[in-house]
């Protein structure tokens, strides 16, 4: 072929590409920004993790019984270890995890040198993702609560 054509050819399909893109994100679904704090907030790496180790999270303009609780991971990968309930306190849903399960997913973000991670006070950010009940547009949420976690000089 002519490079004339092959320079054509080349920007029609960088066209259709940056087109298809601009669709895409255009058509997809916004995320809602939830607001999430851990029960307790701080932590020592060489302490038994509190279980359940519970999650408070709120969705701004939405209520818990809008949530579909099935839905709900954390780090995308662990569920809740029972059934979420309103927090009684505002419109706020409180999330039980497997304590365990927390100190996996805190595990995956610590500094660590040759497989022991290293001593110091660290502020760990652990995601919480979720979709809204069909009713609601099944909207997708997702939010970062953070947990200090302190690691002692034994490299825990």
């Amino acid at each position: 072929m002519k490079p004339k054509r092959l320079t054509l050819i080349s920007l029609i399909l960088l066209g259709t590409i940056l087109a298809s893109t601009g669709a895409i994100i255009a058509l997809s679904a916004n995320e809602i920004k939830a607001k999430v704090k851990w029960l307790p907030k701080s932590w020592g790496w060489d302490g038994t993790p509190p279980s359940p180790w519970d999650a408070e999270l709120s969705l701004p303009s939405y209520t818990p019984d809008q949530i579909d609780t099935t839905t709900i991971l954390l780090e995308g990968t662990h569920s809740p270890s029972a059934t979420p309930y309103p927090s009684g306190h505002g419109p706020k849903m409180i999330v039980p995890f497997n304590g365990w399960d927390v100190k996996a997913a805190i595990a995956t973000k610590l500094p660590e040198h040759m497989g022991i991670f290293i001593p110091g006070r660290y502020r760990i950010e652990l995601e919480l993702s979720g979709y809204l009940l069909p009713a609601y547009g099944e909207e997708p949420f997702r939010g970062i609560g953070i947990i200090t976690v302190t690691v002692p000089e034994s490299g825990g």
